[in-house]
C-alpha cells in the first residue's frame, strides 16, 4: 500500500455509529418483547420504546456538528440519490426517526393525550365550527391513546426491518469506501448489525435490570423481564464472538491490502482498544456473567438467582463500553490503512 493518509471522521463520527446502533437495537427489542408476550414483557417493550428516539437524535447532532457545512444538512432530505448510500441512509434515519417517535408516543401512559388536550383546547363554544367538527370527528377519536395501542403491532412490522437497517447500513456505508482496505470486509455490516442489537438490549437492561433493580425488583420480574433481556444478550454474545472471527477471516482473505490493514489489531497501535476493550470487556466479561445469571436455570433447572443489580450494571456497562470502543477503532483503523493503488 502506498500513499499518505488522513483522518477526515474522528470521534462524533464513532459516537452517532454508537448511538444510532443503541437506537436500533432498542427499538428492536422492544417490538421482539411485544411480539413475543404483550402482557407478560410489557416493561421491556416499553422500556425499549422510551429509548429509542433520543440516542439517535443526539447521533445526529453529533453528525450534523461534523460536516463541514452544518446548516446544509437539510438538502440530504431534500434530494434521493439511488446510487449514493449517504442519501439513501439519510432517508432511512429520518423515516426511523419518524417511527420511533411514533413507537415511543404509542407507549406512554394512556394519561398522557395529546388528541385529548387539543379537544380539550377546542371545547370553547366561540370556536369556528369546522373546528368543532374536527374536534367531534371519529377520525380524531380514532388516535386516542387507548385506540392507539391497535397500532402498534402494524408499527412493530414496519419499524423492526427499518431498524435493522439502521443497524447494518453503517457498516454499509463504510464497506463501499473500496479504497480502505480495513472497511472493505464482508463481515463489516453484519459486525455493526450484532453490535447494535447488543447495545441496544445492553441499553433496556441498564434501566429494566440496573436502575428498577435498585429499586426492588419482584421474583416475578426476575423470572420474567430479567430472564428475557438475559438470554437474548447472551446469544448476541455468541453470534459477537461469531462476527469477529469472521472479520478478522474476511481481514486476511478479501485481498494483501486487507491482510495488511489486519496488523493494526493483530499487534499493531489498536490492538489493545480491540482485543483487551471492546472485545474482552465488552465481550467475553459480559458473557461470563451472563453465564453465571443463567446457568442454574438451564443446567439444574431451578429458578434464576437471586436478583443482583450490580452484576446486571456491570454488565450493560460493560457492553456499552465495548460497543463504542469497536466503533471508534474501525472508524480510525479504517483511516489509518492507506489507499489502495494496486
Amino acid at each position: 500500500m502506498e500513499g499518505t493518509h488522513f483522518v477526515f471522521w474522528n470521534w462524533t463520527i464513532a459516537v452517532y455509529l454508537f448511538v444510532a446502533g443503541v437506537s436500533a437495537g432498542a427499538f428492536a427489542i422492544s417490538v421482539l418483547a411485544y411480539f413475543i408476550g404483550e402482557e407478560k414483557y410489557e416493561d421491556i417493550a416499553r422500556i425499549g420504546a422510551y429509548i429509542a428516539p433520543f440516542p439517535l437524535i443526539i447521533g445526529l447532532l453529533f453528525l450534523i456538528y461534523d460536516l463541514e457545512r452544518p446548516f446544509t444538512f437539510w438538502k440530504l432530505l431534500v434530494t434521493v440519490q439511488i446510487n449514493s448510500v449517504m442519501s439513501l441512509g439519510a432517508w432511512l434515519l429520518l423515516v426511523f426517526s419518524i417511527l420511533s417517535f411514533l413507537n415511543f408516543y404509542f407507549w406512554l401512559p394512556d394519561r398522557i393525550d395529546l388528541i385529548e388536550f387539543i379537544r380539550e383546547k377546542l371545547k370553547d363554544r366561540e370556536k369556528p365550527a369546522f373546528l368543532c367538527r374536527i374536534r367531534d370527528s371519529r377520525f380524531l377519536e380514532s388516535l386516542t391513546r387507548p385506540n392507539l395501542k391497535r397500532f402498534r403491532p402494524l408499527l412493530g412490522l414496519i419499524g423492526m426491518p427499518v431498524a435493522l437497517f439502521v443497524g447494518i447500513y453503517t457498516g454499509v456505508l463504510l464497506g463501499v469506501l473500496s479504497p480502505r482496505p480495513f472497511w472493505n470486509n464482508p463481515m463489516l455490516p453484519m459486525l455493526f448489525l450484532v453490535s447494535a442489537l447488543k447495545t441496544g438490549t445492553a441499553s433496556v437492561c441498564f434501566i429494566g435490570c440496573f436502575i428498577m433493580g435498585m429499586k426492588g425488583m419482584s421474583r416475578e420480574k426476575v423470572e420474567t423481564n430479567k430472564f428475557v433481556i438475559h438470554s437474548v444478550d447472551f446469544f448476541l454474545m455468541i453470534l459477537s464472538m461469531i462476527t469477529i472471527i469472521l472479520f478478522i477471516f474476511g481481514l486476511y482473505t478479501v485481498s494483501r491490502n486487507s491482510a495488511e490493514a489486519a496488523k493494526l489489531i493483530m499487534g499493531g497501535e489498536y490492538t489493545f482498544l480491540f482485543w483487551g476493550l471492546a472485545v474482552v470487556v465488552g465481550i467475553l466479561v459480559p458473557f461470563c456473567l451472563e453465564i453465571y445469571e443463567l446457568l442454574p436455570h438451564f443446567v439444574d433447572h431451578t429458578a434464576l438467582r437471586e436478583h443482583n443489580p450490580w452484576i446486571s450494571g456491570v454488565t450493560t456497562v460493560a457492553v456499552l463500553a465495548g460497543g463504542f470502543v469497536l466503533r471508534y477503532v474501525i472508524v480510525y483503523a479504517g483511516q489509518a490503512t492507506l489507499y489502495i493503488t494496486s
